[in-house]
């Protein structure tokens, strides 16, 4: 009985119930984030949300102010804030029962990521707010509000790997940002609609082992036209 996931939230959120769990795992204790009922990610490996941000930092000579949309467990966040060139992180997330688990250390230090003075946190949809950022504003915008375009948590979600709301993002870029996707599974159709919406882009592949198989994460990264 002590191997069965303990659940130490569960909350009906925005977009439907919130669950937080841990489990006991060989380096000590996992916690999974569950939302409307779909699987988003656990502590157990999380070198591809690390990876999102470490793509941006890698690749732009100054990073200084970046859009991370989906707070998660605040891994991606956190890797953008050990470098000192990154000196605001603005984090818009829909889930506030999310943003309180974190606040509140349930996933141990967490707290500190999102109590960093650089951290603004925004609870709200990306959907909404990306249009109403003003243009030139971010070097980065880091995207993983789900599973990716084909394993959506909400329906509505599908709207973030389209064509319009990409060129949003391109909006918000400043000249040589870089807007970066997540997703559990390859999509031509993602590559597609940020070539035209952003820039050139190339897809990264990286293989994580989970629960004994090796299983492919894709990042989509979009260097911003020189002339949008």
């Amino acid at each position: 009985m002590d191997d069965l996931p303990r659940t130490l939230v569960r909350h009906d959120g925005v977009g439907g119930e919130v669950v937080v769990r841990s489990r006991s795992g060989d380096s000590g204790t996992i916690y999974e984030l569950i939302v409307n009922g779909t699987f988003l990610m656990d502590t157990a490996e999380t070198s591809t949300e690390r990876l999102l941000a470490g793509i941006l930092l890698e690749r732009h000579p100054v990073p200084e102010r970046v859009l991370v949309a989906g707070l998660g467990f605040g891994f991606t966040v956190a890797e953008l804030l050990r470098d000192a060139r990154v000196q605001a992180v603005d984090v818009v997330e829909l889930e506030p029962t999310l943003v309180d688990v974190l606040r509140r250390g349930i996933v141990p230090g967490a707290e500190a990521v999102v109590a960093d003075p650089r951290v603004r946190i925004v609870v709200d949809d990306v959907r909404a707010l990306l249009p109403a950022v003003a243009p030139a504003t971010y070097d980065g915008i880091l995207l993983d509000v789900d599973n990716g375009p084909h394993m959506l948590v909400h329906e509505a979600n599908a709207e973030v790997y389209e064509r319009p709301l990409l060129a949003q993002a391109a909006r918000a870029l400043r000249p040589d940002g870089l807007l970066v996707v997540w997703s559990a599974a390859p999509s031509t159709a993602l590559g597609a609609a940020l070539a035209d919406a952003v820039g050139e882009v190339d897809e990264v592949v990286r293989t994580v082992a989970r629960e004994g198989r090796d299983v492919d994460y894709h990042l989509y990264a979009a260097a911003r036209f020189e002339s949008s």
